[in-house]
């Protein structure tokens, strides 16, 4: 097989201007998925927590009911945390990727672009390793569900 030969300079600065938006906006995307999955789950979760906890005439009264109910909000709540943790991590890949393309453009090299300074600092390379947004999302599904199971279980016998 033989040897492809590089792309000139102006070609592969075409191709990195081209994807990085691209990228950009994935980044972006991603966050935003994983924060609509968390307003999307916590609020069915609040609405079932209310509607048990204004319905107390009414209450569940079989254990088989209390059990497949709590089985449920634990599968809904396990689903929406497995989707936010796939969207986790395609949204670091972009990250990831969205970073290689702004040091091949030459964002994190001091005096390219700015007199003794880079455009971008270097802390944002790493920065976005330590997010922890996705353990806030988590927790407060988790909250919410163990407070919908421990409402449907606590209803009166």
């Amino acid at each position: 097989m033989k040897d492809q030969p590089d792309l000139p300079v102006n070609e592969r600065l075409t191709v990195l201007n081209t994807l990085y938006p691209w990228y950009k906006e994935e980044v972006f995307r991603r966050r935003e998925q994983m924060m609509r999955l968390t307003a999307f789950a916590c609020s069915f979760l609040l609405l079932l927590l209310f509607m048990l906890l204004i319905t107390p005439d009414q209450p569940i009264r079989h254990l088989t009911v209390k059990v497949l109910a709590s089985v449920g909000v634990v599968g809904f709540a396990g689903l929406f945390g497995y989707l936010i943790l796939q969207q986790r991590e395609r949204h670091r890949m972009a990250k990831q990727a969205l970073i290689d393309i702004e040091r091949a453009l030459g964002l994190y090299e001091e005096g390219i672009f700015l007199e003794g300074q880079t455009l971008y600092p270097a802390s944002w390379q790493t920065a976005w390793l330590g997010d922890r947004s996705v353990i806030v999302y988590l927790a407060l599904i988790v909250a919410l569900t163990v407070l919908v199971v421990a409402a449907v279980l606590a209803s009166s016998s």
